[in-house]
This record gives structure tokens, sequence and C-alpha cells, in this order.
């Protein structure tokens, strides 16, 4: 089989993998880079292959808070991705014990930004956004969040411009299933294709997402310390979309983001897209453990046929499935005008969730020229325009101390609080 090499072989071109290839492209014009996805871009089985995602800089970690406010710039100003955005605004409830608009808000001030964000009552609510949650019942809430300036963007369409952008650049994608790592006295020289073929690299950068686990255990069943362990879980959400008619665009053209985060319905349901198609998710995880025999380890592993994680046809829809996402309908907009919005299309999104949503964007301490750039944890994709910035700069040594502590492989997990969306379920459980 042939083989080819490169200064930069990047494995996945979802968020992580395609903004890094654009930001190589740009700081480093004469190295050779590679960019490899099991299909033509877009993999239409990745969790970046969506409909659309909410842009936010709402965020309680003043951290986090911080890198949304700068994704946001770009989202709103950078050619390339702004023509993909739309400032619809954003509205969460969150039943906790402190109150989240409050900490957002004050996350703002420290930050010394622009911001026109408040707290509001449920009852006011049913007067706002042209009495699109009139009908729903909150009275089991105590507080809405309103952030006018954050919104959504088109996912697919904007992974696509920016792996484009990257191949425009010089960057060589192959569409290619990757089967393993090549390894050799302590050091990473490339990978291996399903097909036979390899390719070499002074640098591999494991953009893997919820394959991460999997990828790394066929590559070194009897190395325990090259192992995810439980830095990474692959989890899947459900999400659902319909389209709307020309009387119900009308009626939702002022739609905004909307997160409902009570602890019960756990969902959201984004603004109509440009084709007419509204989008609904049910925020509650689950994974699809299996025993993986070389490595003697129990894992998540993802679908990887769209045969068996989507379904185009409302006579598909599994009966489970659609009454988890019919509860988020009913849940955001009441009984009566939930009945209305049916879904007709449904996906299952997998990515890399981590045990404190922080991502992996460092070397891998025990495997020379080998580093990871995952871990999107569900909220990883907004910043799309800016990922790449930090994993160049964790590539070059130049990643600041804070990113580099949260973002290192070894960073303690030991006495974290659970993770809300650490998956209780298995895919047995949801889908027969």
């Amino acid at each position: 089989m042939s083989s080819s090499r490169a200064d930069y072989l990047i494995v996945g071109a979802g968020v992580f993998g395609a903004s890094t290839a654009l930001q190589l492209s740009k700081q480093k014009p004469s190295a050779s880079v590679c960019l490899i996805d099991r299909t033509p871009f877009p993999c239409p089985i990745a969790a970046s292959h969506d409909l659309n995602k909410s842009v936010r800089a709402d965020y309680e970690d003043l951290f986090y808070c911080g890198l949304g406010i700068k994704a946001l710039e770009r989202w709103r100003n950078d050619p390339l991705f702004k023509q993909f955005y739309y400032q619809s605004g954003m509205i969460t409830i969150e039943n906790g014990p402190e109150s989240l608009g409050t900490k957002i808000i004050d996350n703002f001030k420290k930050l010394k930004v622009h911001y026109e964000a408040e707290v509001f009552s449920p009852d006011e609510m049913r007067t706002r956004f042209d009495g699109l949650f009139a009908d729903a019942d909150y009275s089991y809430v105590t507080e809405v969040y309103w952030n006018p300036l954050s919104g959504w963007a088109e996912a697919a369409r904007a992974v696509e411009a920016t792996t484009q952008a990257a191949v425009d650049g010089g960057v060589q994608y192959v569409a290619a299933s990757v089967s393993e790592l090549l390894l050799e006295d302590g050091r990473c020289k490339g990978i291996r294709t399903t097909e036979g073929r390899t390719y070499y690299a002074d640098h591999v950068i494991l953009s893997t997402g919820a394959n991460t686990a999997k990828l790394l255990a066929d590559t070194a069943p009897e190395e325990p310390g090259m192992q995810v362990a439980r830095r990474i879980t692959a989890a899947a959400v459900c999400e659902a979309a319909t389209d709307m008619n020309e009387e119900q665009k009308k009626k939702y053209r002022n739609m905004p983001v909307f997160v409902l985060d009570d602890g019960v319905t756990q969902g959201e349901t984004l603004p109509i897209t440009p084709d007419g198609q509204m989008k609904f998710i049910r925020d509650v995880p689950w994974k699809n453990t299996v025993k993986h025999q070389a490595s003697r380890q129990s894992i998540s592993v993802p679908l990887t046929t769209p045969a068996r994680s989507q379904w185009s046809k409302p006579s598909e829809l599994p009966k489970g499935l659609r009454e988890e996402i019919g509860m988020v309908i009913k849940g955001i907009y009441g009984e009566t005008q939930g009945s209305q919005l049916v879904p007709q299309r449904m996906r299952m999104c997998w990515d890399g969730l981590t045990q404190d949503d922080d991502w992996y964007i460092c070397s891998h301490p025990r495997c020379a020229n080998l580093y990871v750039a995952t871990g999107g944890s569900f909220h990883g994709w907004k910043f799309l325009p800016i990922l790449g910035e930090y994993v160049v700069q964790m590539l070059d040594g130049e990643l600041g101390s804070e990113e580099a502590k949260r973002w290192a492989w070894d960073r303690s997990l030991t006495g974290l609080p659970p993770n809300p969306l650490e998956p209780k379920r298995e895919l047995r459980d949801i889908v027969a």
C-alpha cells in the first residue's frame, strides 16, 4: 500500500480538526498539513454536521465566558463566519439554588464588556416574544434569563466553509477511515487507514471526539497509559427537525434560541433555518458501552453508520425518542401549540464528553509526537472560529498557563462533582 508524509496530520474534520487545519494554513503556510476524516467533508454522522447550533457567551464559568465573547466577535465580524450567524437572542431557564442569570451578568461586568442580558419573571415572558410561550406552564420557574446578543449559526455549512478555506490555503484533505495509530519506540509516526494506506507526520493531532477512546484502545490495547480511561465518554443526545409551513414561518419568525434546563424536560429548540426547518434537542445523553476485548476494558463507542443513527421519515422515528422530543416541544411551547410541531427527522448527535466540561488541548504525555484536541462536551462547537488558535499555541509550546492547566491530559479529576450530562442510560435502553 502507498504512503505519504506531512508536517501535521489531523485526524477528524469536525469543529476542532477543521479549525486547527485552517489556523495551521494561516500561521504556517510553508508547512504540509493533512486533514483526514471518514468521508468527504462534511462527514454526515459527525457532531458538527448539524442544522444549527447555539452561539453564546452565557457561561457561569468566567473562563469560558471570556472565550465565548471572543468567539462571538468572530461570528459577527469575520467574513468567513458571519455569513452563517444569526443574532436571534437566547432564553435560558434553569431551576437551580442560585440565579444563573445573575452569575452570567456578573461575569460580563467582571470582563467589562457591553451586555444587554436581563432576568425577568415567567409571567413577563408570556407577554413577550410575540406570545410564543404564553401557552406553556412555567409556574414552577423562578426566573427567566434573556440575552438578546446571543444567537445561532448554521452548523454543517460553517464547518464545511472552514474546511474549504483550509483546503484553499493548501491543506490536503483525505477521505478515509483511520484504523490505528502507528507507534514505535514511544512515538507516534502516523496512522493507518482501514484500506491499509499509511500516512506519516511529525505531529499527529487527534480531533476524534466520541471515537477517541476506541481509537486509542485499538492502537495500544496492552498499554494502559495510552488509554482515555475516565477522561472522555462517547455520549449522544437526540435531535429532531420539522419542516415549517408558511404560516408557521411567519408565526415563529422572531423565535429565539430556547434552553429549558429544569431537571425534567431538559431540552432546547432553535430558530427556523433558511430552508425552513426548526430543530429540537433532548439534552439527556446516553452511552453505548461495549467490552473492548483486546484491551480488556469497557468503553462507550459511537455508532458509525447513518442507517443506525439517523431517521429521515416520520414513520421510522423510534417511539421512545419521539416521545422524549415531544416532551421538550410541549415543555417549551405548551400542550396545544406543541402538538402542532411534529418531528419529521431525527439523528443521534455523538460527542466526546469530559468529566469537567473542559476540553483536551494537549500533548499526550506518554507518546511523543501525539497531540489531542477534542472533548467538545456538547458546548465546544460555538468556538469554531478560535479553537484552532489555541491548538496551534499548544503545538508551539505557547499555550497560556490557565489554558494549559485546564486542558491537560493528566489534570486531576478527583473530587469533581458529577457532570450533569454524564450519561446514566445506555443506547440499548433507547433504541432496540
